[in-house]
Parts: C-alpha cells; sequence; structure tokens
C-alpha cells in the first residue's frame, strides 16, 4: 500500500494548544532578564549609581514572568482538548497497521484537507474497486445508541465507570464530508468522475483495541455508512464489488486530482 501524507491538521492542531515555543520563549527571555536585573543591579550597589535601570529591567522580568503565567494556564486548561488530539493521532498511527492487508494497488491518503472548509477526511483508500472515505474514532469503551443519540461509556485508568457521555453521530459528519467532497471532485475533474463511476464509499471505524460498538441492527441498517472495528475494515475494503474497476492509470489520476482539489462553484442563488 502506498501511503501519502498531505498535510497532519492534528498535529499542527495539537502543536497550537500546547503552546511550546511561547512558553519555551518566555522562559529563557524571564532568566535571560533575571540574570541582567542581577548583575545591574550589583553594579549600581557597587558605584552607588541611580537604580531606575534596574527598576525598568525588574518590570520586565515582571512582565515576562507574567506571560509565561498565562501562557501555562492557556496550556493546562486546554488538557482535555489536548487529549482528545493525542487519541486521534494514536489512532492514525494504528491504521496503518490496521491497513497491512492491502496491497501495492491500493494508495492510503491521510488527512485529506476539504478545500474552503475547516473539515478534512481523516482517511482517503484509492484502489481497484473503489474510493474509500473513513471516519476514524479512538474511542475505548462501550460505544452505544440510544433514543437518538450516539453514547460512549468508558471504565477509567484507576478502574472506575466513568459517567456516560454523549458523542456526536459520526456518520452524520461523515455524510456532509462525503457530499461536499464530491462536489469538489466534479468540479476538479468532472470528465474523470463520468468516466470511471466514481462513487465515494464511506465507513465509520472504531480503531481502539478494547472499543466495543453496540448498534442495534436496525440502527446499522438505517445509517448512511456502515460502522466497524479495526479488524473489520479490510475485508469489508477487499470485498467491495464496485459499479465500475478502477484502472491503474485512473487510480494514479485520482490521487493525483485530491492533491490539487478545486471547491465547487457556487450556485447563482448563493451569490
Amino acid at each position: 500500500m502506498h501511503i501519502i501524507d498531505f498535510e497532519d491538521h492534528v498535529a499542527q492542531e495539537l502543536a497550537r494548544a500546547s503552546y511550546g515555543p511561547q512558553r519555551r520563549t518566555l522562559r529563557w527571555v524571564t532568566i535571560a532578564l533575571a540574570l541582567l536585573t542581577g548583575m545591574a543591579l550589583v553594579i549600581a550597589l557597587a558605584t552607588e549609581t541611580s537604580l531606575w535601570p534596574e527598576v525598568f529591567l525588574g518590570a520586565l522580568t515582571l512582565l515576562s514572568a507574567a506571560g509565561i503565567l498565562y501562557f501555562e494556564w492557556r496550556y493546562r486548561s486546554h488538557s482535555s482538548f489536548r487529549a482528545q488530539l493525542q487519541a486521534g493521532l494514536r489512532g492514525q498511527r494504528r491504521m496503518l497497521e490496521i491497513l497491512g492487508p492491502l496491497d501495492d494497488r491500493y494508495y492510503l491518503i491521510n488527512n485529506l484537507k476539504l478545500p474552503d472548509r475547516a473539515d478534512d477526511i481523516d482517511h482517503l483508500i484509492i484502489g481497484p474497486n473503489g474510493v474509500f472515505a473513513l471516519e476514524t474514532k479512538n474511542h475505548r469503551g462501550r460505544i452505544y445508541w440510544q433514543d437518538g443519540q450516539w453514547y460512549q461509556a468508558k471504565i477509567s485508568r484507576s478502574g472506575r465507570p466513568q459517567p456516560e457521555a454523549p458523542i456526536r453521530d459520526p456518520t452524520r459528519q461523515l455524510k456532509r464530508n462525503i457530499d461536499y467532497l464530491r462536489s469538489c471532485i466534479n468540479h476538479t475533474d468532472y470528465a474523470l468522475g463520468q468516466r470511471t463511476r466514481l462513487w465515494v464509499e464511506g465507513a465509520v471505524v472504531f480503531t481502539h483495541p478494547t472499543v466495543s460498538v453496540d448498534l442495534p441492527e436496525v440502527v446499522q441498517d438505517a445509517l448512511p455508512f456502515p460502522v466497524l472495528r479495526a479488524r473489520d475494515l479490510p475485508p469489508y475494503i477487499l470485498g467491495h464489488v464496485p459499479r465500475q474497476p478502477l484502472s491503474k492509470a485512473n487510480i494514479r489520476r485520482l490521487v493525483g486530482m485530491f492533491a490539487h482539489l478545486q471547491p465547487p462553484q457556487p450556485e447563482n442563488g448563493d451569490l
């Protein structure tokens, strides 16, 4: 399987939420200012000169220290968000293991950015039997559906049951992204889409090794896409029968097209 990484938006978002450059820079600036203030104070006391430069340097040191406290507060306040992003990165790395059975006829595109949208497709697989858009979730515990709402029930690392928490419907998010992706494909290379009778398949994949997915069959049948655990993904892809197989040339052209997707043009009524 060929792997293509256009851009890792999850890793970029994690770096932004860690405030690493700001925290490191301010720490060094504060240390440097504190040393300068101390040296200047010693010289001023020894020479009995004015202390105004030392007061100014001391004020700058305090201001820099306040900046450290601010960004440390921002860092700690985003701990839950960073945990979610880190779980997503672990799920992405696990995806490479999951898709091991796919041979060199297949291409895996990670983090396909949708033009003019904040969203992306977690993973896009292009092979002789079609194009597959995957929404991956690294949730652990039990995922279930009740009264129109998705929930996650999990056990803490200390072994204590956690309160059941509602989660967003991942199939709805995937459907919205695939619908937009189809519009982008039609605008970018309409002839290619028509010639290959291209249809984007979708699947929601829960990648955590301990997850259990408990969805009644009637709910599964009503969903727009299948909801799978990691071990079920390769058989789903390899067993799919497309409306029209894709040739090697068309696969390569599709991969190239996804590298420069164009947003769909607005309808006249949207202008």
